[in-house]
């Protein structure tokens, strides 16, 4: 049985070995993660693969016991069979966006790449304080195909609209 886990909570030392060890209590086995702190938070997304001997009773007893000792909260959801057996997207390619931060950056650009069918499978952004101003960066890694071009062109046309840099960058292998 696989599992879908969101886990949020204050930043700290030590959360990944909290929840690791209260999986590995009830053998449950970490299959795919993502992970990541912002202005002070912690969250992290997991899907886990229950033991044939272990229950959801026992993971969901084992979640409440984290929740209790570390303050963290959990959510868990049962992950449907094709769910499981769906086989993820590999980018190959890498969007980077800079400039002057401010709002409608992220939505022209993934604006562009739906009207292009271009998957996104990564996103991060951040907000930097600088002598200029509010700097934003972003990094979108995505599967852009056959659209690279097309893509490059209809992004450099979002970035003279939003007085932003947008680079394109194709990937060579797999990333994480």
């Amino acid at each position: 049985m696989h599992i879908l886990l969101s886990i949020s909570g204050h930043e700290r030392a030590g959360i990944v070995r909290d929840v690791a060890e209260s999986l590995l209590n009830i053998h449950a086995n970490i299959e795919d993660s993502s992970m990541t702190a912002l202005r002070g938070r912690f969250t992290m997304m997991l899907i886990v693969n229950l033991d044939v001997n272990s229950s959801l009773g026992e993971l969901k007893a084992s979640l409440a016991e984290l929740e209790q000792r570390t303050g963290l909260t959990v959510q868990s959801q049962q992950l449907l069979e094709d769910e499981v057996n769906h086989v993820p997207l590999e980018p190959d390619c890498v969007i980077t966006v800079s400039g002057a931060d401010k709002p409608g950056i992220v939505h022209a650009v993934s604006d562009v790449l739906a009207s292009l069918d271009v998957s996104i499978v990564d996103v991060s952004t951040q907000s930097r304080e600088s002598e200029q101003g509010n700097m934003y960066m972003m990094a979108l890694e995505a599967v852009g195909g056959e659209h690279v071009d097309v893509m490059q062109q209809a992004l450099a046309n979002a970035s003279k609209e939003l007085g932003v840099d947008i680079q394109v960058h194709a990937l060579e292998g797999a990333i994480l």
